[in-house]
C-alpha cells in the first residue's frame, strides 16, 4: 500500500511539472516561481513576484497603462513538494492569465454571501497597486504615513501630495484617511468612484466622516 501511495504521488508531481512548463512556453499568461522551505513563505514570495511582473507587463499595455490600478481575475497556484540535498522544499508557482487583468475604473467588488457559491482556488479577484502605496497602505499611523509620503516624494516616487481640502483634483488622488487619533484607517484608490486598498471593496470619503486625509500622486 506504501509502495502504490508513493507511485501516485509521483504520479500527481510529474503532472503538475507537465501543467507548469505547459504554461511557460505559453504567451497568454504571466507567473512566478520560488522555491523555499515553508510552504507559506513559497506562496509569499511567488505572489510577490507575480504582482511585480504585472505591473510590468500593463506598463506597456494601452488599456492598462494609464490606470491607477486594475484587477485580477483567475489567479491560480500550483504546488508541489520537492525532495532538495538540505531537506524538503516547496515550490510556488502562481500565474494568471493576461486576458483576465482589466483597469478597475468603475469596477465594483462585491462579495457573494450565497452559502453555495463557488470559492474554490482561483476563484479571487486581487486589486493591483503600484508598489509606493503598498508600502503607504502598510502604514498605520498618520506620522509615520506623513513621514513616508515626504520621503517618497524627494525620490521622485510620489509627485504630489497635500491635504484633501488643498487638492486641485482630488479624482486624481489616492487619499490616505486618517481619524482624530492619528490612526491611518483606509489608502482608498484616485477615481470618482473608488476602491479601498485593504479590503477590495467600493468605498469613499462619505464614509469617514470627522476624518482627514492627505491626497497624493504616485510618479511610478
Amino acid at each position: 500500500m506504501l509502495l502504490t501511495a508513493s507511485f501516485a504521488h509521483a504520479d500527481d508531481v510529474e503532472e503538475t511539472k507537465k501543467q507548469i512548463n505547459s504554461i511557460k512556453k505559453s504567451s497568454q499568461y504571466i507567473y512566478a516561481e520560488v522555491t523555499a522551505a515553508t510552504e507559506s513563505e513559497a506562496k509569499d514570495l511567488a505572489e510577490e513576484i507575480l504582482y511585480e511582473e504585472i505591473n510590468k507587463w500593463a506598463a506597456n499595455q494601452k488599456k492598462l497603462k494609464n490606470s491607477p490600478t486594475f484587477v485580477v481575475n483567475n489567479k491560480h497556484e500550483l504546488y508541489t513538494s520537492m525532495s532538495m540535498p538540505r531537506g524538503n522544499m516547496y515550490r510556488s508557482f502562481v500565474y494568471v492569465k493576461k486576458s483576465d487583468i482589466q483597469p478597475a475604473e468603475n469596477t465594483q467588488v462585491i462579495a457573494n454571501t450565497n452559502p453555495n457559491a463557488n470559492t474554490q482556488e482561483g476563484s479571487s479577484v486581487s486589486l493591483i497597486v503600484p508598489d509606493a502605496v503598498r508600502e503607504l497602505a502598510a502604514c498605520t499611523e498618520y506620522s509615520v504615513l506623513a513621514e513616508k509620503i515626504q520621503a517618497m516624494k524627494g525620490q521622485g516616487r510620489v509627485k504630489s501630495y497635500a491635504r484633501y481640502a488643498q487638492l486641485n483634483n482630488p479624482d486624481a488622488c489616492y487619499l490616505a484617511i486618517y481619524n482624530t487619533a492619528g490612526k491611518v484607517v483606509a489608502i482608498l484608490t484616485p477615481g470618482a468612484q473608488r476602491t479601498n486598498i485593504a479590503t477590495g471593496q467600493s468605498d469613499g470619503v462619505a464614509n469617514y466622516r470627522g476624518c482627514g486625509a492627505i491626497g497624493f500622486e504616485i510618479a511610478e
